[in-house]
């Protein structure tokens, strides 16, 4: 379907050599079907009404530009959602995801949407004094002695993921979001997980009288907070992805100039 005058006349403006891509006239013509997002409260969730909410998406709503129709936003689940976009399976765009190289070789990503909060570990009480006896974040997360929660299909940062690669076990690897993780926690299925700050301690506040089971442990040397990003599937036209890039720009530049 042909842009309408408005929205070719904003992608005219953005400086980007399309013969250079090598893209064909009908890929160009290809925006996102959907834009898919994924339960990390206070991040992203779906409101009491169903709808997309939480302060990354509602960031990717001010900085989207007004000319181009915004896709829906769905919650689906992350692991399919990588799937079809690396194999190219389905038009879809995927909110709120960090840039690894493999994801970054299959699809296109957009500038840096959000950072997260402080990076922290979130534990049962029995295994935080075991915790706190490792000397940094990374010997603890390199040791196989305490069970580790993961979701499956996920990343957690260039720097949890390198990690992560020298551990030799004791990882349960799980479908289910972090809302849902937390109960396995206080059920006694791991012994802790990754998140951040923010998170922590919205998933605490939910958890109510149960969250007393459970506390955050911070290490020297945590791992830098990373950034989250929208990846789209490569087939996509990406001059309406540089559109998405310029309102961060332009919300960065008001950012500093209100500091």
């Amino acid at each position: 379907m042909p842009f309408p005058r408005a929205v070719n006349r904003l992608l005219a403006s953005i400086p980007m050599l399309v013969a250079g891509l090598g893209m064909s006239s009908s890929v160009l013509a290809q925006t996102p079907r959907e834009l898919h997002y994924f339960d990390i409260p206070p991040m992203m969730y779906a409101d009491a009404q169903g709808r997309a909410a939480g302060t990354l998406v509602e960031r990717l709503r001010k900085v989207w530009p007004p000319e181009l129709p915004m896709p829906p936003l769905l919650m689906a689940p992350l692991k399919r959602s990588l799937l079809d976009i690396l194999h190219g399976a389905a038009p879809i765009c995927l909110v709120g995801v960090f840039k690894t190289p493999e994801r970054e070789a299959a699809a296109w990503f957009s500038s840096p949407i959000y950072r997260e909060s402080p990076s922290v570990f979130l534990s049962t009480r029995a295994a935080a004094p075991l915790m706190r006896r490792f000397p940094s974040a990374q010997a603890l997360v390199e040791d196989s002695s305490l069970r580790l929660l993961l979701t499956d299909g996920a990343s957690y940062g260039p720097q949890l993921d390198a990690w992560l690669r020298q551990r030799t076990g004791g990882v349960r690897r799980v479908s289910a979001p972090p809302a849902r993780q937390v109960h396995m926690l206080v059920r006694g299925h791991a012994d802790f997980m990754f998140t951040d700050q923010d998170e922590a301690e919205h998933l605490l506040k939910d958890l109510g009288a149960a969250g007393r089971a459970l506390e955050v442990v911070v290490l020297p040397g945590m791992a830098e907070s990373p950034t989250r990003h929208l990846m789209c599937q490569r087939d996509l036209d990406r001059r309406w992805l540089d559109a998405v890039d310029e309102g961060l720009r332009q919300l960065e530049v008001g950012s500093g100039a209100g500091s």
